[in-house]
């Protein structure tokens, strides 16, 4: 089954200490690419997220996005450095008393003053973390879904894209019976202006086969057919953009063989338009995870 490489998911949970909420959200990329923000005082596990999410995630570019709100005060104000405030409050009673100046004009605000308030560096509870990760593989699995979602509908437009470079293939079939008969007809005149004492028909005979042969293009049918096929039986069965990018390449060399033998003006017009489908192909498999 496909997987698109956009998705989005979200997922939220509630411990004792606090409530979590997590949202994935990815577009496509030809690699692995992902930002992720979270509490800070969580960050030491940035490491261990990161892999977790590359086995998941595979390829697009990808945010994740961890918020936690505390549920007791204590846990959610910035402490204060009593040890740094304590030295400047003393510092700017010295000066007070230096300059004659009130100390209140000296410091209007305590909490203006760098590192005064410092961010909690505690290191959490592991048994908090797997709360966590919990809450983080809900997300993913709602972000897997969409995915899975979008891959259903990239699935029915390659169905569809090969179906019609299959039918335009099948219209070149009138008019290659006609060029050849044109063909024929032009060099049964050339030749009846010949000189015939002149003429050798075993080597006309085999020139004539050789210039139908390079004109035929059965072969590049049969394998276009079949690219088409085997597309269409990839895409029900596996999630792989790399492998369908190969199968678009070998359908881009029969079309272009074909066109370079198609010496017809509605036969060309046939090719225009299945390169035109298989360009289509090839814009969709960026998509394709």
């Amino acid at each position: 089954m496909l997987r698109s490489m956009t998705g989005f998911g979200q997922a939220e949970g509630e411990t004792e200490k606090f409530a979590v909420k997590v949202e994935i959200k990815s577009l496509n990329n030809k690699f692995f690419e992902l930002s992720i923000r979270m509490p800070r005082n969580w960050q030491h596990k940035e490491l261990e997220l990161r892999k977790e999410m590359a086995k998941l995630i595979e390829r697009g570019t990808a945010q994740l996005n961890i918020q936690l709100t505390y549920k007791l005060a204590e846990d959610r104000i910035t402490p204060i450095n009593r040890e740094v405030a304590a030295y400047y409050l003393n510092e700017v009673k010295s000066l007070a008393a230096e300059s004659g100046l009130d100390a209140k004009d000296l410091l209007t605000n305590i909490f203006d003053i760098p590192n005064v308030l410092q961010p909690n560096e505690s290191t959490p509870d592991d048994a908090d973390w797997l709360q966590i990760m919990d809450v983080v593989k809900k997300a993913f699995d709602q972000f897997d879904l969409y995915r899975l979602t979008e891959g259903k509908i990239l699935t029915q437009e390659f169905s569809n894209m090969a179906l019609n470079i299959a039918t335009k293939m099948n219209a070149l079939t009138p008019f290659e019976n006609e060029r050849i008969e044109t063909v024929k007809e032009r060099l049964r005149k050339e030749l009846a202006s010949l000189n015939q004492d002149q003429l050798d028909k075993n080597r006309f005979e085999q020139e004539l086969i050789y210039y139908l042969e390079k004109l035929d293009i059965n072969e590049e049918k049969v394998r276009l057919k079949q690219h088409c096929d085997y597309l269409e039986e990839v895409i029900r069965v596996a999630s792989t953009g790399k492998k369908l990018g190969f199968i678009a390449q070998e359908m881009g060399r029969e079309i272009n063989t074909i066109g370079s033998k198609s010496n017809h003006h509605l036969m060309q017009r046939s090719v225009v338009e299945m390169k035109e489908e298989l360009e289509r192909i090839k814009e969709q498999i960026n998509n394709v995870l």
